[in-house]
């Protein structure tokens, strides 16, 4: 019995593992190709508000699955990437959804929990 949980256990959980960054060099590309939404998640190390994000809301199940199936989802460090010239930030994490042309369709700044980021995601939905 135990043996069946542990694999039920194990299967749900890589079911809704960490997301999938793509690298920024891709994520244009990509989200051409599957008609999708990049999503940009610009933090930093330390960022207690970045890894809530990360460890917390992507791991919801119901967001993890909405990023896997409609965005392209890169994550870049402030001090480490190379950050692109028109995607600015005063305060980590910054979240930018653009569309496949580049186009910035939508700028969040800050942590905010899995039902709200989920009411964000839903948005894009809409404008397929």
């Amino acid at each position: 019995m135990k043996k069946i949980i542990l694999l039920i256990t194990f299967l749900a959980a890589s079911l809704f593992a960490d997301v999938k960054y793509t690298d920024m060099f891709d994520a244009y590309d990509n989200a051409k190709a599957q008609h999708k939404t990049v999503l940009i998640m610009l933090s930093q190390k330390g960022c207690p508000a970045c890894q809530y994000m990360e460890k917390v809301v992507f791991n919801n199940a119901d967001v993890a699955k909405d990023l896997k199936k409609n965005f392209v989802v890169v994550h870049l460090d402030i001090h480490e990437d190379s950050i692109p010239d028109k995607l600015s930030y005063f305060a980590t994490p910054t979240f930018y959804f653009l569309d496949a042309n580049e186009k910035i369709l939508k700028k969040i700044t800050g942590g905010i929990n899995a039902k709200d980021f989920q009411s964000i995601l839903n948005q894009f939905h809409k404008k397929r």
